[in-house]
């Protein structure tokens, strides 16, 4: 067989398209033949065959293993290939390749992937051995071994050890690595890929050191001990011989190979030491490495401006295992160490008191050091040549690197530096902009003199030569002045006239650079300036914006992602620094132009739009019902034929201009006041009903759903009384049409998602008046839909229909719901279990409220046809075993539930509702709580600094629970029910009520 698959393989790697794809097929056909995989590792491993055959079988070997080893895998197609007899043969002669020191490295490289994809599967059930037959290799393994190991051990790290097997396996995985990393005779890239996955081992000690405290705590010091005088060796090692562009670009310049070796081997020390100083902090001896580390910085100063500055070498590069290697990295990892020491309590201590303000002054050595700081971090926040020339042939990659400073790792945003060719301005003036900027997130006063000394110094760089310098110039002074109007000192007419110097820039200027930059900054002035001289500047901003825009080639919006984020960010806060003056401008033309040509593809662009118009619209409708109107005679005519674009080339882009023109109608009638302008149901309600009615993305269907309810609850009558033209249909008959639509099997639960929220508005809106015999119809469609719903979203939005109709007639519902059948069971028994096996899941404020209102509502009547169902109960949890489920394991033990009679499960849910009277609060509970009420809610749901709010509960619901569990509580029913919660749900009930009883009384008494 090998010898036929030798020709196959050969043919894969054809120029020509017709051999190649029909060896592809051949291979693909062998796939089924139990002796295939054993043929392909023979070739893989026989040294007589070409290089080139041998890899390619291991490439094929290596996608037949990810298609039919095991169901583990992401690859896998749904049939396993390997016999178990075959599994144990390839990977006993895989690892056999693997640890063969005379095997061409590739050859090894190649095979230890496919090993680590197998362990993926198959470690620690059905291969407990592997972990100690590869470190059992160490001393004996040459580099390409050493290499392969290594390639198996990241994956097993990362992946295939639980907690308890890597605390097991620690010891002997630390040993192993530091045997590799501290080996002279090895590689450099080699040690450097060995401390790589050290440092991951981190990531285990990180999950376990609140688990076994004491015993991780000493593990790491012991770390510490055997590998510190490594680390310091490396850390004050020099850097050797700067190589040439050309000895770079050789295969194996030896000085190259050095140069590139010595970097990575740093990184992978300052990065390990970065992890261990973040979970350890005091446990390094900080102050060592703070001088170690800062001499190195130091000396790699001048390399770095030969490089990157004056030089265009290559930068920002990894090798094939992930490893970087360029020199402007190793830069951006000292930086990064040093900035997390400064952080450590002794050399906190120490600076303050280097920087106290007499001690400044007295010590001119400390002076001294500061200047040499400032000299040494100078070159790094230089702007590279690769940089500049990226900047120069596109404005977007500048736009783009300005908004996200923060989240671009390079020696440029961490460092500051102060010295003077238009480079080293440029530089001073973006790290005066960093530090201006932090003082201002910190709410620190800068002093007003300070201030008013960096105002000269930008103001000139505002008008030099260079066009990075200008740029720079207009995007520090807005900050500047945002900092000074924050303090005592700020002159708003100096401000108005920056601010008026930008806008000039914007339409005179001859750099798209310094264009694009003011424009940028727009937004920072009009939050700053007074409301007369904002409101001012409003109209003339937008006519810069829309000149420059005019001047750009906007066709292709992937070409100008930033520049589009720039102006609708720039746009969004104009419209809300005044939105009551919206009408007064263009600014709504300008963003709705832009959205038609494809801005609002992604959520952040959507979500800029979205926020523009909310808030012209609320502050139209408080102006009143005639500028709400002028509102929508400006932008809806624009929105409606927005509904009727035809798909073109890009689908996606007339998606996403249908999805926002559906947001933005959504939103106008939502914040509207009965009734909605004329022309607005009878220009919207066709186009809309065609989107729901079409095939389209599920978004798309949830959009117009949401917003054809959103227009009935606003003005019902218009709805009712309006004709759709094409159906020649009454609103209510077409609504129905839509919801029936929905509801049917053809369309899938995504899209039908909203569709409780329109026919529980239709039903009360409507009333059986107007529906007559199609409310029977329409609730026994949402019913059946219930039973054979599976996203979650769906469930809740159909559960929500009869939840508030149940609060207006419990007993009708249950009486209708049990008159349905559906399949061999009744309408009753489809929505109980339905409603109550997902009731946990459901999110938003009035969904919550509403549920547990129905609920206490059917509780109370105590049907004995819905007690006497049966649902799902409480999880049952495998005792047997605390170790993490592998895939295998969760497949071989399905999640399974107690069975238990609907009232108890009712019960349950409702105790699981309970929120703690305020001060018992715990904080895991208000997290779980916080987070699942975030979704859907209203603005009554606050967050604190730290991003998740203590529970603010809904009061009038809280209140009728625990008068509901007070009362019930008295009933010998219910204490049959209490008898069957679980112990926590018992004490939860009893001191929940208890609490909230005690509150009340204490309020009383003191007057509240």
């Amino acid at each position: 067989m090998e010898h036929q698959l030798l020709a196959i393989l050969a043919a894969t790697q054809s120029n020509d398209a017709q051999p190649r794809l029909a060896a592809e097929q051949q291979l693909k056909g062998l796939y089924s033949d139990e002796a295939f995989p054993g043929a392909l590792v023979t070739i893989g491993a026989h040294p007589d065959v070409a290089l080139p055959e041998r890899l390619v079988a291991l490439v094929v070997l290596k996608q037949l293993v990810g298609t039919g080893w095991s169901s583990a895998l992401e690859e896998f197609e749904g049939k396993v290939l390997f016999s178990d007899d075959v599994k144990l043969d390839i990977k006993n002669r895989l690892l056999a390749i693997v640890f063969d020191g005379s095997v061409d490295s590739k050859v090894i490289n190649q095979t230890a992937v496919i090993v680590s994809k197998i362990a993926r599967a198959e470690f620690p059930e059905d291969w407990p051995t592997l972990v100690d037959l590869l470190l059992s290799q160490q001393a004996t393994a040459n580099d390409a071994v050493t290499e392969a190991i290594l390639i198996v051990l990241s994956e097993l790290i990362q992946d295939g050890l639980d907690e308890d097997q890597f605390y097991l396996s620690a010891h002997n995985l630390v040993k192993f690595f530091h045997a590799v990393a501290t080996d002279g005779s090895k590689k450099l890239l080699v040690r450097a890929h060995a401390l790589n996955v050290f440092k991951m081992c981190f990531d285990s000690v990180e999950t376990l050191k609140d688990r076994e405290e004491i015993g991780i705590r000493e593990f790491v010091r012991e770390i510490c001990e055997s590998w510190l005088s490594f680390f310091k060796d490396v850390l004050n090692e020099g850097m050797p011989t700067l190589p040439t562009v050309e000895q770079e670009n050789e295969v194996e310049n030896e000085v190259a190979t050095a140069w590139r070796g010595v970097i990575a081997l740093k990184i992978q020390v300052i990065a390990t030491l970065v992890r261990i100083q973040y979970l350890y902090p005091d446990i390094l001896p900080t102050q060592e490495l703070f001088v170690a580390c800062w001499a190195a910085l130091q000396a790699h100063g001048g390399p770095y401006y030969a490089s990157f500055v004056d030089g265009d070498k290559q930068n920002n590069l990894v090798t094939a295992n992930g490893l970087p290697y360029t020199f402007d990295l190793l830069v951006i990892e000292e930086i990064d160490f040093l900035q997390t020491l400064l952080d450590a309590p002794d050399i906190r201590v120490r600076l303050d008191a280097m920087f106290d303000n007499e001690q400044l002054g007295k010590d001119n050595a400390i002076s001294e050091w500061v200047m040499v700081v400032m000299g040494s971090l100078v070159n790094f926040s230089a702007i590279t040549s690769e940089s500049e020339g990226l900047w120069d042939i596109d404005f977007n990659v500048f736009l783009s690197e300005e908004t996200f400073i923060e989240t671009n790792s390079t020696p440029r945003s961490s460092c500051a530096a102060f010295v003077w060719n238009w480079r080293h301005k440029e530089a001073a003036l973006f790290q005066l902009q960093q530090i201006v900027d932090e003082h201002k997130s910190e709410s620190r006063a800068i002093h007003t003199n300070v201030l008013e000394q960096c105002i000269e110094y930008v103001a000139t760089a505002m008008n030099e030569v260079g066009h990075y310098l200008r740029a720079r110039g207009h995007i520090v002074m807005s900050t500047v002045m945002t900092a000074w109007m924050a303090g005592p000192g700020g002159n708003p007419d100096m401000i108005l006239a920056y601010a008026r110097q930008s806008l000039k820039a914007i339409e005179e200027d001859d750099s798209e650079i310094v264009k694009t930059s003011c424009i940028r900054i727009m937004s920072a002035y009009l939050l700053i300036l007074p409301d007369g001289a904002a409101t001012e500047m409003q109209a003339a901003v937008v006519n810069g914006i829309a000149k420059f825009l005019d001047t750009q080639d906007m066709q292709d919006m992937d070409d100008n992602v930033d520049l589009v984020d720039t102006v609708l960010q720039t746009l969004r806060d104009l419209i809300m620094a005044n939105p009551s003056t919206c009408l007064e401008h263009n600014a709504f033309d300008v963003m709705l132009a832009l959205v038609k040509l494809g801005a609002a593809r992604d959520e952040s662009t959507f979500i800029l739009v979205d926020e523009a118009f909310e808030s012209a619209a609320q502050a139209m409708v408080k102006n009143g019902t005639e500028s709400y109107s002028q509102l929508c005679f400006k932008v809806m005519p624009a929105l409606v034929a927005n509904l009727d674009a035809k798909p073109d080339e890009d689908q996606e882009k007339t998606t996403a201009l249908i999805d926002v023109s559906l947001n933005l109608i959504k939103l106008l009638a939502a914040t509207a006041v009965e009734p909605l302008p004329e022309g607005f149901i009878s220009e919207a309600m066709p186009r809309i009903c065609r989107v729901v009615l079409a095939e389209g993305d599920f978004y798309l269907h949830q959009q117009a759903t949401l917003a054809i309810k959103e227009i009935l609850s606003n003005d019902p009558a218009k709805v009712f009384a309006w004709v759709d033209p094409e159906f020649q249909k009454g609103g209510v008959e077409m609504i129905l049409l839509v919801i029936a639509h929905l509801l049917s099997p053809q369309v899938d639960d995504a899209s039908a998602a909203e569709v409780g929220d329109l026919a529980v508005t239709l039903v009360e809106k409507a009333g059986p008046e107007l529906l007559g015999d199609s409310m029977r119809e329409l609730l026994q469609v949402c019913a059946v839909r219930l039973g054979t719903a599976e996203h979650v979203g769906l469930v809740q939005s159909l559960v929500i229909v009869f939840a508030r109709l149940a609060l207006l007639n419990t007993q009708d519902v249950l009486n209708f719901l049990a008159e349905i059948p559906i399949g061999q069971t009744t309408g009753l028994a489809v929505v109980t279990k339905k409603w109550l096996e997902n009731s946990t899941h459901f999110v938003g404020f009035e969904a919550i409220r509403h549920n547990i209102m129905a609920l206490i509502a059917i509780y109370s009547v105590h049907d004995a046809r819905f007690n006497a169902i049966q649902v799902n109960g409480d999880l049952i949890i495998d005792q047997t075993t605390t170790r993490i489920k592998t895939r295998s394991m969760a497949k071989a033990n399905p999640i399974r539930h107690t069975v238990i009679s609907a009232e108890l499960k009712l019960v349950k849910l409702l105790v699981n509702e309970l929120v703690p009277a305020y001060g018992t609060v715990s904080s895991a509970y208000c997290t779980g709580q916080a987070k699942r009420n975030s979704v859907g809610s209203d603005n009554s749901w606050s967050t604190d600094s730290d991003g998740i709010s203590p529970v603010k509960a809904d009061d009038e619901t809280q209140q009728y629970l625990v008068q509901f569990f007070a009362t019930a509580g008295m009933d010998a029913h219910f204490q049959h029910l209490f008898a069957e919660l679980t112990a926590a749900e018992q004490v939860r009930l009893i001191e929940v009520v208890e609490g909230h009883q005690l509150m009340v009384a204490q309020q009383a008494s003191l007057g509240q």
